[in-house]
């Protein structure tokens, strides 16, 4: 099985888990969660990492060959968290007919928890998410043909959250959709994407406030009035940050 057609499983695994979340989340009692002082999550971070990027067209595309935005490259990143909220931005350069051409992604997302099980110290959640992005690849014809998109949303997820001890532990999945939009033109479309992150964060390291170690998986597609813009993007990667 190839790697495009296992995401798009995965995909639409996640909007399963989206619809599965909002009705859990309807259920629960309408109980936030109360966080103890200074968990993980709470904590404000910087944090550089590296990724692994993977964009190409979906079968809905319709642009002709030679039209058609196709990587896979190493994508640097740097990000900050705090609380519920981070901002990552990651760039880099691949080949495209010959030159090279320039790939950059700007990611936000923000949660809001409601409490299923647990306390303080340890609790499985449901986060409602809002989240936020741009993402631009150059092609290799004049600058109208680059993709070129933003996105806003919302969705839910399950997460996992341990704190307390030398190491604390954060596991979060979940699924976005959202409205995508080009520019202040009349393109328009619908984007999803699957997210699932992981850190330990290690505050007791004798480094400023501590350390914390992440992993971040992310795969979005896009369906478009303009089906040449149909494209997907897999981004995952390993980081480190300081607490600050």
């Amino acid at each position: 099985m190839n790697i495009g057609l296992a995401c798009a499983k995965l995909h639409r695994c996640g909007m399963v888990v989206l619809l599965l979340m909002l009705l859990i989340g309807s259920a629960a009692r309408a109980q936030y969660y109360d966080e103890p002082t200074a968990p993980p999550e709470a904590r404000r971070c910087l944090f550089v990492g590296v990724g692994s990027a993977d964009f190409a067209p979906r079968e809905s595309n319709t642009a002709a060959d030679s039209a058609r935005i196709a990587f896979s490259s190493v994508m640097p990143l740097v990000g900050f968290r705090q609380g519920s909220f981070e901002l990552m931005i990651g760039y880099t350069r691949y080949a495209l007919a010959g030159a090279m051409r320039t790939g950059i992604t700007m990611q936000t997302t923000v949660g809001f928890d409601i409490l299923l099980s647990g306390g303080p110290s340890s609790a499985l959640l449901v986060p409602i998410l809002i989240g936020a992005d741009y993402t631009k690849a150059e092609s290799a014809g004049p600058s109208r043909a680059d993709f070129n998109l933003g996105s806003v949303g919302a969705g839910a997820g399950l997460a996992y959250r341990r704190t307390g001890g030398a190491v604390e532990f954060d596991l979060e999945a979940g699924q976005l959709v959202q409205y995508s939009f080009e520019g202040f033109g009349t393109v328009y479309g619908f984007s999803a994407a699957t997210l699932a992150r992981v850190h330990l964060v290690l505050p007791r390291v004798p480094l400023l406030k501590g350390i914390a170690l992440g992993y971040r998986f992310r795969y979005q597609s896009w369906s478009m009035s303009d089906k040449t813009l149909n494209n997907r993007l897999l981004l995952h990667g390993l980081s480190v940050g300081i607490l600050l």
